[in-house]
Protein backbone atom coordinates (compact mmCIF):
# COMPACT_ATOMS: atom_id res chain seq x y z
CA UNK A 1 0.00 0.00 0.00
CA UNK A 2 3.14 2.22 0.67
CA UNK A 3 4.11 2.42 -2.73
CA UNK A 4 0.13 4.23 -3.51
CA UNK A 5 0.88 6.93 -1.26
CA UNK A 6 3.95 7.91 -3.56
CA UNK A 7 1.88 7.98 -6.57
CA UNK A 8 -0.51 9.90 -5.23
CA UNK A 9 1.88 12.48 -4.06
CA UNK A 10 3.34 12.79 -7.78
CA UNK A 11 -0.12 13.59 -8.53
CA UNK A 12 -0.45 16.35 -6.06
CA UNK A 13 3.02 17.86 -7.32
CA UNK A 14 1.25 17.66 -11.14
CA UNK A 15 -1.74 19.47 -9.65
CA UNK A 16 0.40 22.61 -8.48
CA UNK A 17 0.62 23.89 -12.10
CA UNK A 18 -2.84 24.06 -12.41
CA UNK A 19 -3.26 26.54 -9.54
CA UNK A 20 -0.33 28.52 -11.02
CA UNK A 21 -2.34 28.67 -13.94
CA UNK A 22 -5.40 29.41 -12.09
CA UNK A 23 -3.86 32.42 -10.64
CA UNK A 24 -2.46 33.73 -14.27
CA UNK A 25 -6.36 33.57 -15.28
CA UNK A 26 -7.52 35.65 -12.44
CA UNK A 27 -4.58 38.22 -13.63
CA UNK A 28 -6.32 40.80 -16.08
CA UNK A 29 -3.03 42.79 -17.17
CA UNK A 30 -1.79 39.81 -19.51
CA UNK A 31 1.15 41.94 -20.51
CA UNK A 32 2.49 42.71 -17.10
CA UNK A 33 1.85 39.50 -16.29
CA UNK A 34 4.05 37.90 -19.15
CA UNK A 35 6.92 40.13 -17.81
CA UNK A 36 6.26 39.11 -14.29
CA UNK A 37 5.90 35.20 -14.75
CA UNK A 38 9.15 35.47 -16.87
CA UNK A 39 11.30 36.71 -14.81
CA UNK A 40 9.64 34.64 -12.03
CA UNK A 41 10.51 31.77 -14.29
CA UNK A 42 13.80 32.18 -14.81
CA UNK A 43 15.09 32.40 -11.48
CA UNK A 44 13.13 28.82 -10.93
CA UNK A 45 14.71 26.99 -13.70
CA UNK A 46 18.33 28.40 -12.68
CA UNK A 47 17.47 27.22 -9.41
CA UNK A 48 16.65 23.46 -10.96
CA UNK A 49 19.49 23.58 -13.14
CA UNK A 50 22.01 24.69 -10.10
CA UNK A 51 20.69 23.11 -6.83
CA UNK A 52 18.61 19.71 -8.52
CA UNK A 53 19.70 18.88 -11.69
CA UNK A 54 23.78 19.08 -11.72
CA UNK A 55 24.23 17.68 -8.83
CA UNK A 56 21.26 15.02 -9.65
CA UNK A 57 23.77 14.40 -12.55
CA UNK A 58 27.05 14.30 -10.94
CA UNK A 59 25.56 12.02 -8.32
CA UNK A 60 24.42 9.51 -10.81
CA UNK A 61 27.90 9.84 -12.72
CA UNK A 62 29.99 9.49 -9.27
CA UNK A 63 31.19 5.89 -10.17
CA UNK A 64 32.49 7.52 -14.05
CA UNK A 65 36.09 8.60 -14.38
CA UNK A 66 36.03 12.33 -14.74
CA UNK A 67 36.75 12.33 -18.77
CA UNK A 68 33.49 10.01 -19.26
CA UNK A 69 31.87 12.23 -17.09
CA UNK A 70 32.91 15.16 -19.32
CA UNK A 71 32.33 13.32 -22.51
CA UNK A 72 28.50 12.15 -22.04
CA UNK A 73 27.22 15.86 -20.24
CA UNK A 74 29.39 17.36 -23.51
CA UNK A 75 27.06 14.88 -25.80
CA UNK A 76 24.06 14.92 -24.38
CA UNK A 77 24.09 18.19 -23.16
CA UNK A 78 24.38 19.69 -26.70
CA UNK A 79 21.77 17.09 -27.78
CA UNK A 80 19.51 18.38 -25.60
CA UNK A 81 20.08 22.35 -26.99
CA UNK A 82 20.06 21.25 -30.55
CA UNK A 83 16.39 18.92 -29.90
CA UNK A 84 15.06 22.61 -28.60
CA UNK A 85 16.81 23.94 -31.99
CA UNK A 86 14.59 21.45 -34.13
CA UNK A 87 11.39 21.97 -32.08
CA UNK A 88 11.88 26.23 -33.27
CA UNK A 89 11.32 24.83 -37.28
CA UNK A 90 7.78 23.11 -35.59
CA UNK A 91 6.71 26.08 -33.53
CA UNK A 92 5.82 29.82 -34.81
CA UNK A 93 7.85 32.49 -35.83
CA UNK A 94 9.56 34.36 -32.67
CA UNK A 95 11.24 37.84 -32.07
CA UNK A 96 13.13 39.57 -29.68
CA UNK A 97 12.14 43.25 -30.42
CA UNK A 98 9.59 45.17 -28.48
CA UNK A 99 7.91 48.44 -30.34
CA UNK A 100 4.39 50.37 -30.23
CA UNK A 101 2.66 49.21 -33.78
CA UNK A 102 0.55 46.43 -33.92
CA UNK A 103 2.77 44.13 -36.10
CA UNK A 104 5.35 43.99 -33.46
CA UNK A 105 3.14 43.60 -30.51
CA UNK A 106 1.91 40.57 -32.78
CA UNK A 107 5.25 39.59 -33.00
CA UNK A 108 5.96 39.99 -28.99
CA UNK A 109 3.02 37.53 -28.61
CA UNK A 110 4.03 35.21 -31.07
CA UNK A 111 7.75 35.33 -28.92
CA UNK A 112 5.87 34.62 -25.61
CA UNK A 113 4.16 31.61 -27.12
CA UNK A 114 6.87 29.92 -28.44
CA UNK A 115 8.88 30.83 -24.73
CA UNK A 116 5.87 29.00 -23.33
CA UNK A 117 5.48 25.94 -25.72
CA UNK A 118 9.51 25.12 -25.34
CA UNK A 119 9.41 25.14 -21.15
CA UNK A 120 6.40 23.01 -21.23
CA UNK A 121 8.20 20.68 -23.11
CA UNK A 122 11.49 20.64 -21.28
CA UNK A 123 9.15 20.11 -18.53
CA UNK A 124 7.64 17.05 -19.10
CA UNK A 125 11.05 15.22 -19.34
CA UNK A 126 12.06 16.83 -16.26
CA UNK A 127 8.60 15.89 -14.24
CA UNK A 128 9.08 12.16 -15.30
CA UNK A 129 12.43 12.25 -13.43
CA UNK A 130 10.91 13.93 -10.45
CA UNK A 131 8.36 11.79 -10.37
CA UNK A 132 10.24 8.55 -10.56
CA UNK A 133 12.36 10.32 -7.23
CA UNK A 134 9.26 11.17 -5.47
CA UNK A 135 7.43 7.75 -5.73
CA UNK A 136 10.98 6.20 -5.02
CA UNK A 137 12.11 8.38 -1.95
CA UNK A 138 8.44 8.09 -0.67
CA UNK A 139 8.37 3.69 -1.00
CA UNK A 140 11.70 4.29 1.21
CA UNK A 141 9.84 7.14 3.91
CA UNK A 142 6.87 8.64 3.17
CA UNK A 143 8.16 12.05 5.22
CA UNK A 144 11.19 12.47 2.98
CA UNK A 145 8.88 11.73 -0.51
CA UNK A 146 5.96 13.92 0.94
CA UNK A 147 8.68 17.18 1.66
CA UNK A 148 9.98 16.74 -1.76
CA UNK A 149 6.69 16.66 -3.45
CA UNK A 150 6.34 19.99 -1.25
CA UNK A 151 9.29 21.45 -2.75
CA UNK A 152 8.76 20.55 -6.30
CA UNK A 153 4.49 21.84 -5.76
CA UNK A 154 6.23 25.27 -4.45
CA UNK A 155 8.26 25.42 -8.03
CA UNK A 156 5.25 23.88 -10.09
CA UNK A 157 2.83 26.94 -8.92
CA UNK A 158 5.09 29.99 -10.93
CA UNK A 159 5.43 27.98 -13.59
CA UNK A 160 2.56 26.84 -14.34
CA UNK A 161 1.87 30.75 -13.83
CA UNK A 162 4.57 30.99 -16.69
CA UNK A 163 2.88 28.54 -19.02
CA UNK A 164 -0.70 29.23 -18.83
CA UNK A 165 -0.18 32.94 -18.93
CA UNK A 166 1.98 32.49 -22.22
CA UNK A 167 -0.29 29.96 -24.33
CA UNK A 168 -3.60 29.67 -25.49
CA UNK A 169 -4.66 26.81 -22.83
CA UNK A 170 -8.00 26.02 -25.22
CA UNK A 171 -5.38 25.09 -28.45
CA UNK A 172 -2.77 23.10 -26.09
CA UNK A 173 -4.80 21.20 -23.83
CA UNK A 174 -3.38 17.95 -24.97
CA UNK A 175 0.10 19.32 -23.88
CA UNK A 176 -1.01 21.40 -20.82
CA UNK A 177 -2.86 17.66 -19.79
CA UNK A 178 0.72 16.04 -20.17
CA UNK A 179 2.60 18.28 -18.10
CA UNK A 180 0.03 17.90 -15.34
CA UNK A 181 0.02 14.45 -15.47
CA UNK A 182 4.06 13.88 -15.94
CA UNK A 183 5.23 13.35 -12.64
CA UNK A 184 2.09 10.89 -11.66
CA UNK A 185 3.28 8.78 -15.24
CA UNK A 186 6.99 9.37 -13.57
CA UNK A 187 6.14 7.40 -10.30
CA UNK A 188 3.84 5.01 -12.29
CA UNK A 189 6.98 3.94 -14.26
CA UNK A 190 8.69 3.83 -10.99
CA UNK A 191 6.03 1.16 -9.87
CA UNK A 192 5.94 -0.69 -13.22
CA UNK A 193 9.64 -1.36 -13.80
CA UNK A 194 11.34 -0.57 -11.10
CA UNK A 195 15.27 0.60 -10.59
CA UNK A 196 16.74 2.14 -13.55
CA UNK A 197 20.21 2.18 -14.36
CA UNK A 198 21.80 5.17 -12.93
CA UNK A 199 23.77 5.83 -16.61
CA UNK A 200 20.50 5.83 -17.80
CA UNK A 201 18.99 8.11 -16.02
CA UNK A 202 22.10 10.31 -15.92
CA UNK A 203 21.28 10.79 -19.76
CA UNK A 204 17.61 11.43 -19.43
CA UNK A 205 19.22 14.61 -17.09
CA UNK A 206 21.60 15.51 -19.70
CA UNK A 207 19.61 16.05 -22.05
CA UNK A 208 17.07 17.73 -19.93
CA UNK A 209 20.10 19.95 -18.95
CA UNK A 210 20.43 21.09 -22.13
CA UNK A 211 16.94 21.69 -22.92
CA UNK A 212 16.16 24.30 -19.85
CA UNK A 213 19.78 25.98 -20.41
CA UNK A 214 18.68 26.61 -23.72
CA UNK A 215 15.60 28.13 -22.64
CA UNK A 216 16.84 30.05 -19.40
CA UNK A 217 19.42 31.73 -21.49
CA UNK A 218 18.30 32.38 -25.40
CA UNK A 219 14.52 32.79 -24.56
CA UNK A 220 14.32 33.98 -20.78
CA UNK A 221 17.47 36.22 -20.65
CA UNK A 222 16.83 38.03 -23.63
CA UNK A 223 13.29 39.11 -22.52
CA UNK A 224 14.11 39.83 -18.98
CA UNK A 225 16.99 42.47 -19.94
CA UNK A 226 14.56 44.51 -22.98
CA UNK A 227 12.06 44.79 -18.97
CA UNK A 228 15.04 45.18 -16.82
CA UNK A 229 13.96 48.64 -15.50
CA UNK A 230 10.42 47.39 -15.24
CA UNK A 231 8.72 46.60 -11.82
CA UNK A 232 7.29 43.23 -12.95
CA UNK A 233 11.05 41.88 -13.74
CA UNK A 234 12.28 42.72 -10.33
CA UNK A 235 9.68 42.01 -8.51
CA UNK A 236 9.04 38.50 -10.48
CA UNK A 237 12.94 38.30 -9.59
CA UNK A 238 12.20 39.14 -6.18
CA UNK A 239 9.50 36.51 -5.58
CA UNK A 240 10.97 33.48 -7.48
CA UNK A 241 14.23 33.93 -4.60
CA UNK A 242 11.60 34.10 -1.72
CA UNK A 243 10.20 30.69 -3.04
CA UNK A 244 13.43 29.16 -3.84
CA UNK A 245 14.02 30.35 -0.09
CA UNK A 246 10.93 29.31 1.51
CA UNK A 247 11.84 25.90 -0.63
CA UNK A 248 15.23 25.41 1.26
CA UNK A 249 13.59 25.63 4.57
CA UNK A 250 10.64 22.64 4.10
Amino acid sequence: MEQYYGLILTLIAGLFFLIGGLISLKIKNKEKLHIFSIALAFIIIINLLVMDLIPEILELLESYDLSFKILIIAIFGILGVLVLKVLDFFIPAHHHEHHDDELDKSEHISHIKHIGTLTLISLILHNLLEGFAIAGMALNDFKVGLMICISVALHNIPLGTTIFSSLDIHKNKILISVLTLSSFVGGLIFLIIGNISDLVLAVISIITLGMLIYISLLELLPEIWQNKKKKETIVGLIIGMIIIGISFMI
